[in-house]
C-alpha cells in the first residue's frame, strides 16, 4: 500500500472507483479483483493502483467512502446528541442494530483479511479503536449521572458494550439464529440495561 496518504488523482474518478468496489463486493464478497473493479469502474487497473495503491488501500478507503455514504456523521451525532448518556447507549444500540447490516460485507473482508494484511490489519484496530473511544466517553457520561451499576469501572463496562455490539455477535444472531434486527436490538438493550446500569427495570427490583 502506497505510503502517501494524500489522494491521487481526479475526485470523480476516484469516487467512481469506490462506488463500483462497493457494488462488487456487495455482489461477490471478498472474491472481487481489481481487474473487475476497473472494468465496472472504466477505468484501467493501472488508474486503481495509481488511486488507492493496491487491494488493501481500495478496501481502507472503501470504509471511509461507505460510512460517508450512510451518513455515519449525523448518525454520530444522533448518538452522542441524546439528552441523558443512557439514552445515547440505548441509541447506539439501536444505530448497530441495522448499520451493521449495511456494511456486513465489507466488515467481514476486513476481519477476514486483517491477519494476513498490515495495511488492512491497521484500518480495521483503527476503526475499532476509534468505536471505543466512542463507547468510553459515553460510559464516563453514563457513570457521571450516577446510572453506572456498582462494581463497574468505567472502562470494564465500556469494554463490555464493545464486545456485545461488535459485528460477530450481530452476525450469529441475525444470519445464523434468524433474529430481526429489532429482536437484536432489544435483547441486548435488555442485557446492558440489566447488567450495567441503575434505575433500570431489573436494577430496581434487584435493590428491593
Amino acid at each position: 500500500m502506497s505510503s502517501d496518504s494524500s489522494p491521487y488523482g481526479n475526485p470523480e474518478t476516484r469516487q467512481r472507483i469506490l462506488s463500483k468496489a462497493w457494488e462488487l463486493l456487495e455482489e461477490r464478497g471478498s472474491s472481487f479483483r481489481l481487474v473487475d473493479v476497473a472494468d465496472a469502474a472504466g477505468v484501467s487497473r493501472q488508474a486503481v493502483y495509481l488511486h488507492f495503491g493496491d487491494r488493501a488501500g481500495l478496501l481502507v478507503a472503501l470504509v471511509d467512502h461507505v460510512d460517508e455514504g450512510f451518513g455515519a456523521a449525523k448518525l454520530r451525532a444522533h448518538v452522542f446528541g441524546a439528552p441523558t448518556g443512557v439514552e445515547s447507549l440505548r441509541r447506539w444500540v439501536d444505530t448497530m442494530s441495522w448499520y451493521t447490516g449495511k456494511i456486513d460485507r465489507l466488515t467481514q473482508v476486513l476481519e477476514a483479511n486483517q491477519y494476513d494484511d498490515e495495511a488492512l490489519a491497521a484500518g480495521w484496530r483503527n476503526r475499532m479503536n476509534r468505536r471505543q473511544a466512542m463507547l468510553l466517553a459515553m460510559t464516563e457520561r453514563i457513570a457521571g449521572e450516577g446510572r453506572l451499576r456498582a462494581g463497574w469501572s468505567v472502562a470494564a463496562a465500556a469494554d463490555l458494550i464493545y464486545a456485545v455490539t461488535m459485528p460477530g455477535p450481530w452476525r450469529e444472531l441475525t444470519r445464523h439464529l434468524r433474529w430481526s434486527e429489532q429482536q437484536y436490538s432489544d435483547a441486548v438493550w435488555r442485557l446492558l440495561e440489566a447488567g450495567l446500569l441503575l434505575g433500570s427495570e431489573a436494577g430496581d427490583a434487584e435493590a428491593g
